[in-house]
């Protein structure tokens, strides 16, 4: 009778500390979700604040920027064009002195083009001082056909054709990314995808998904190096076109390159 007792006691002592652990926990997890302590929103690393792999001894940041007429910053009626604006908005962000060492970027240059200046000791040479080389290429051996024989006013533009041109430039420009981590394995290197100019002049919107597959084969290729990232700016331009294309319907204007430049440093830092 009393083992009986015993056992009822105990089972009767458990039941009630169960109960009060529920109680307690359940009490402490309703305050920890009112009262969130401070310590839970301040233990994130502010690694933000010390991007440290992208300054150099002096404490300055040292950008080369290279290819075609968008990294010239062609539409740009303040001439900084998107470049300018990533040297201003790092400088912020990081704190740091930020210098673009130099801008080698030529209006109408393709992939065959860029890929022969990087032959040239002189270019290697500058490249191999940077910390960040950015660039674009690839618009001009895809368009050149709708710039040089269609009016734009009257054009009916096709994915297919834009199809068409992929394949060897695209080659050409696994071999660029080749090359410039041969040249500089140190620098994070950044290139900036494409986005469509003539979107509104396609209907059927094929030219995009042509856009899309240039992009989508050149992060393949970016993705093969440690160093190297893609921007994507698609995006970007795919809403209210008219609003950031340049007069000639084929660059940024002002506030396009302001939308290129803060993606940039996002992805930088």
């Amino acid at each position: 009778m009393k083992s009986t007792r015993l056992l009822w006691g105990t089972i009767s002592i458990g039941a009630l500390a169960s109960t009060l652990l529920l109680f307690f926990g359940l009490a402490y997890a309703v305050n920890d979700i009112i009262n969130p302590q401070a310590s839970d929103l301040t233990s994130i690393p502010e690694f933000s604040k010390n991007r440290d792999d992208l300054v150099k001894d002096n404490g300055q940041i040292d950008i080369v920027a290279l290819g075609d007429s968008l990294t010239k910053g062609t539409g740009d009626r303040t001439g900084a064009g998107y470049i300018g604006r990533v040297k201003d908005k790092l400088s912020e962000a990081t704190g740091r002195d930020v210098h673009v060492i130099n801008n080698l970027a030529v209006n109408g240059y393709r992939t065959d083009q860029m890929l022969s200046d990087l032959e040239k000791p002189s270019v290697a040479d500058t490249l191999s001082k940077a910390d960040v080389i950015i660039f674009t290429i690839g618009g001009n051996d895809l368009f050149k056909y709708v710039r040089n024989e269609l009016d734009l006013t009257s054009a009916e533009i096709t994915g297919e054709d834009l199809m068409k041109s992929i394949p060897e430039p695209m080659e050409r420009l696994d071999q660029i990314f080749k090359k410039l981590n041969d040249i500089n394995p140190s620098a994070v290197i950044v290139y900036v995808g494409l986005f469509n100019p003539f979107l509104d002049l396609d209907p059927t919107r094929q030219t995009s998904l042509a856009i899309a597959e240039w992009n989508a084969k050149a992060y393949t290729h970016v993705n093969g190096y440690e160093n190297v990232i893609m921007v994507p700016t698609a995006d970007l331009f795919e809403r209210h076109l008219l609003d950031y294309l340049y007069s000639d319907h084929f660059h940024p204007n002002d506030a396009g390159y302001e939308r290129v430049a803060e993606r940039v440093v996002q992805a930088l830092y």
